[in-house]
């Protein structure tokens, strides 16, 4: 994990401009412009709680993880990622979750984590409860881009509890 730089545009919009990659998060990137508008704009920004994914080999950008909602008063946050589709499977974001888990509950001093997926997106789910997330409840709400009314789950790690 690393902060993003713009150096970073060619391999975000090869993640951007491929629907698979991105199909629970937000709407593909068509163009390199949008793509280097929507990295400066949201990861770049404002970088704190903001990282970008590499390999450990190629260092090539492969994903993105942050914090998507932070609550300082009650020390919680909420998780978004997500790893562009050749790199599923291989243990990369289970990694990349558990090393945040162990930053948060450390280094930055916060008591919870939760991840929200959507009800049809298994692997996220598998990542939430292999880092060791619990699954706290199913429930509905309005998908950020469509509008549309969607399932969703809500997985929560809190410091100091086993989650087996």
């Amino acid at each position: 994990m690393r902060p993003f730089f713009f150096s970073d545009s060619k391999d975000f919009h090869d993640i951007a401009s491929n629907p698979e990659n991105l199909q629970f998060i937000f709407p593909s990137q068509a163009s390199p412009e949008e793509s280097q508008y929507a990295l400066a704009n949201y990861f770049m920004k404002a970088p704190l709680g903001v990282w970008a994914i590499c390999d450990k080999k190629t260092e090539k950008m492969i994903g993105s993880i942050k914090f998507e909602k932070l609550d300082e008063i009650k020390k919680e946050a909420e998780l978004g990622y997500f790893l562009r589709k050749d790199s599923w499977s291989k243990g990369f974001m289970t990694e990349v979750v558990k090393k945040l888990c162990q930053l948060s509950f450390g280094e930055f001093g916060l008591k919870q984590l939760s991840i929200i997926t959507h009800l049809e997106n298994e692997a996220s789910q598998r990542v939430a409860l292999k880092s060791g997330f619990r699954l706290i409840r199913q429930f509905k709400g309005s998908d950020r881009y469509t509008k549309k009314m969607r399932d969703y789950l809500e997985f929560r790690f809190v410091k100091g509890e086993i989650n087996e």
